[in-house]
């Protein structure tokens, strides 16, 4: 069973306010690699449109990627795009592809962080389980809100199993 306590270093980890992809670089030693799962148009759920300017008949740009080193996946993100926001900078956003958003977010033109929260969470996406894997502890996730001068957008991270931020008793 993993240890949950909060080490200093775990938490600079988490908290940590600029790119996670450089993060990871600089933990893993190499560039981690992205995957992206699925980036469309849909309905996002209640929780989702409550934290962002989206009514229940409105689509947004939802764009879902692992982050992995090796076969280790350690990092699931799930990026929620309100239509109104994409234009601008956040425009670019719809044509990352397999690229981190990190280049846009924290890039010349980027966009503000407003909030970060961070908790333990046993409520995993449904596209997360879609991959086969149905985690069998508490997962830690990190939820921020970023503002672009067209709107905010919405960043969910979870850390998967295989992260090293995770040891064993």
């Amino acid at each position: 069973m993993p240890v949950f306590n909060l080490t200093p270093d775990i938490f600079s980890l988490l908290a940590h306010r600029g790119s996670l992809t450089q993060r990871f670089k600089e933990v893993m030693g190499v560039t981690p690699r992205l995957t992206r799962l699925k980036q469309k148009r849909e309905f996002v759920p209640l929780e989702e449109r409550e934290l962002l300017p989206i009514s229940a008949r409105e689509y947004a740009l939802v764009r879902e990627i692992k982050m992995s080193k090796g076969r280790d996946d350690w990092m699931f993100a799930r990026t929620v795009i309100p239509n109104s926001t994409l234009s601008g900078a956040a425009r670019r956003i719809g044509n990352l592809k397999d690229a981190p958003i990190g280049k846009i977010l924290f890039g010349r033109n980027g966009a503000q962080r407003t909030s970060l929260q961070l908790e333990l969470t046993a409520n995993f996406p449904q596209s997360l389980l879609d991959l086969g894997s149905k985690p069998v502890h508490p997962l830690w996730k990190r939820q921020s809100i970023f503002q672009f001068d067209s709107g905010p957008i919405l960043v969910t991270e979870l850390f998967l199993p295989d992260c090293p931020i995770y040891t064993d008793a």
